[in-house]
This record gives structure tokens, C-alpha cells and sequence, in this order.
């Protein structure tokens, strides 16, 4: 449904996204993770349109619907007259189903943006966007604001469109989040992608050895205390002696790009 090839993007001397490749299949949820300034915002927007990629290519097969990184609706609008404004001006957009996911969410379609919380205005987003018939949905951090129980919520609908057959791009801090829902994964950092396979292939394939403080070791250094250090290795570099760790972990050391 989507193939990135190659694509970077600088902003005058510092590059955002340097030479990264993925594709997103159908009825697959691929997430984007790194910290800030990793380059998955500019990434989403250089796919979409709205920033010029300066080499690469982009390939996307079907309509997409996407969700901007700031919830930004217009504050004097009413709830209802941003359905109407999303109903004229979008292809393929069920009004009725986005008054049904409003009601839901129990936003009061009379209240005007300005007067509802950030948390409310990404649920009123995600209404409309979500009410769009779309091949692949596009989205940036999509519960960002959202409290734990309305961030399940959203979660399962974003499952949801890949049992559709949908595809889901997005990006997410919340690693626990990601592992609920996420089929695939790409690690970035400084624009780079430093690790991109199937999440259950990640977790599989990393593991922490412990060794006294300056032995070299092939992997990503996580800890270390006066006398050892503690090293995220793929599985094969670590020899018969190593711990099982979670993917916060291996996600932690491995965007620290402290390798030795």
C-alpha cells in the first residue's frame, strides 16, 4: 500500500530524514518510533505532501486519510459544523458514522472546538478522520493527550481498520501502546533507521549480557554500574549466559546509539 524509498529531507545544514526505506503491506499496522527530532513527523509529512522531499521516492496505492501531529480544528466552529465543513469538502466521508464515533466519545456536537480540552480535540479529530473511507490512514502520534481507558479505545479501532484490510502508518511514545498493536516496527533516530522488523522478531532477537566495565562488546550499552556494564546484544553475540528483556529496553538502548 506504501513504499518509501530512499527519502531524505533536510532542513538548511541538518538533515531530518537521511535515506530511509520501508513499505507498509496491506491490513498491516507499521509504527514509526524514535524520540524526539528522530524524524517521524517529517517523514508522515514528506509521504503526504506537505513538506518537498529533497531525494526519494514515494509510492502510495489508494486514497489515504491522515492525522497531523498538532490536533488543530478551527476554535469557533461547533463541534456539528466541523462535521458539515469535513462532510463538503472530503471525499468518501460517512457523516452519519461520525456523529455515531462523536456520540461515543460523548462530545456535545453543539460545543464549539475552543471551549474542549486537547484530549477532546484529538478525539474529534480522530472522529473525522476515521469516518473517512481511506486505503491508508496516516497517523501521528494518535493518542497523544488521551486518557488510558479512551486511549484503548482508539487503539482498538485503529486494530480495527487492519481487520478491514486497511493499512495504519503511525507514530506513538507510548511503547506499551505500540505492542498491543503494531505488526511491524522501524526504530529511528537523528533520521536514521537503526532497526525495522516484525515486533515479536525485535523482542526475539535482542538480549542483555552483563560484563565487567571496559571488555568490548558487540551491541548497545543500556547500564552500567562501578564495576559492570550491562550491553543489549542481538541473541547470537551473547554467548550461554543472558536475561530476557522487554522491548521498552532494547528500544531504550538501541536509540541511544551508544554502540561499541
Amino acid at each position: 500500500m506504501l513504499k518509501v524509498k530512499g527519502l531524505k529531507k533536510s532542513y538548511g545544514n541538518k538533515v531530518a530524514v537521511n535515506d530511509i526505506s520501508f513499505e507498509v503491506d496491506r491490513g498491516e499496522i507499521f509504527a514509526l518510533l524514535g524520540p524526539n527530532g528522530a524524524g517521524k513527523t517529517t517523514t508522515l509529512k514528506c509521504i503526504v505532501g506537505l513538506r518537498k522531499k529533497d531525494s526519494g521516492k514515494v509510492e502510495i496505492d489508494g486514497k489515504y486519510a491522515y492525522l497531523p501531529e498538532k490536533k488543530e480544528l478551527y476554535r469557533y466552529f461547533t463541534v456539528k459544523k466541523m462535521v458539515e465543513i469535513t462532510d463538503y469538502y472530503t471525499e468518501e466521508f460517512n457523516k452519519d458514522k461520525a456523529y455515531k464515533l462523536l456520540s461515543d466519545f460523548q462530545i456535545d456536537l453543539k460545543e464549539k472546538i475552543a471551549n474542549l480540552s486537547h484530549g477532546m480535540v484529538t478525539q474529534v479529530y480522530l472522529a473525522l478522520l476515521l469516518s473517512q473511507n481511506a486505503d491508508i490512514y496516516i497517523l501521528d502520534e494518535p493518542t497523544w493527550g488521551l486518557d488510558p481507558v479512551m486511549r484503548n479505545r482508539i487503539i482498538e479501532k485503529i486494530r480495527g481498520l487492519s481487520y478491514e484490510g486497511k493499512a495504519v502508518l503511525y507514530t506513538s511514545h507510548i511503547l506499551a501502546e505500540v505492542e498491543k498493536v503494531a505488526d511491524r516496527v522501524a526504530i529511528m533516530s537523528e533520521g536514521h533507521i537503526l532497526e525495522m522488523d516484525y515486533l515479536d522478531v525485535i523482542k526475539e532477537k535482542y538480549v542483555a549480557v552483563t560484563v565487567r566495565k571496559g571488555e568490548k562488546v558487540n551491541g548497545y550499552k543500556w547500564k552500567e554500574t562501578e564495576n559492570e556494564e550491562v550491553y543489549i546484544v542481538k541473541r547470537e553475540d551473547a554467548g550461554s549466559e543472558y536475561e530476557h528483556v522487554g522491548f521498552d529496553v532494547i528500544f531504550e538502548a538501541i536509540v541511544r546509539r551508544d554502540r561499541k
